[in-house]
């Protein structure tokens, strides 16, 4: 079944599933957040440093589920499998867009 995601959310997908810290920085703004595991990173610098350490310590992919929609950016409900107990789990992408870039991103 193919998702439809903002062209931004999908971007963000493909590069975190290609383990691409660049990439995955390339779709915040200048001044983008992520928030993921109780900590915060903030700026391309940031973002870029925690994919890559994510991405080293799980080697995770995700596979969108769902998409729903809302006033500032879209949830996407994703199938996260990686070097982690208890893989895969279902987690939850609360993306807040800003025209075409992410905002921000807490994971849960």
């Amino acid at each position: 079944m193919m998702i439809e995601l903002p062209a931004v959310v999908a971007d963000y997908f493909n590069a975190d599933n290609a383990h691409d810290a660049d990439g995955v920085a390339a779709c915040f703004g200048e001044d983008g957040e992520v928030r993921d595991e109780h900590e915060r990173h903030q700026g391309h610098d940031a973002i870029r440093a925690w994919k890559r350490a994510t991405g080293a310590k799980y080697a995770a992919t995700v596979a969108p589920l769902d998409c729903t929609p809302t006033a500032r950016g879209c949830v996407v409900k994703g199938e996260v499998s990686g070097n982690f107990p208890g893989s895969p789990v279902v987690l939850g992408f609360d993306f807040q867009l800003a025209g075409a870039k992410i905002a921000a991103l807490e994971i849960r």
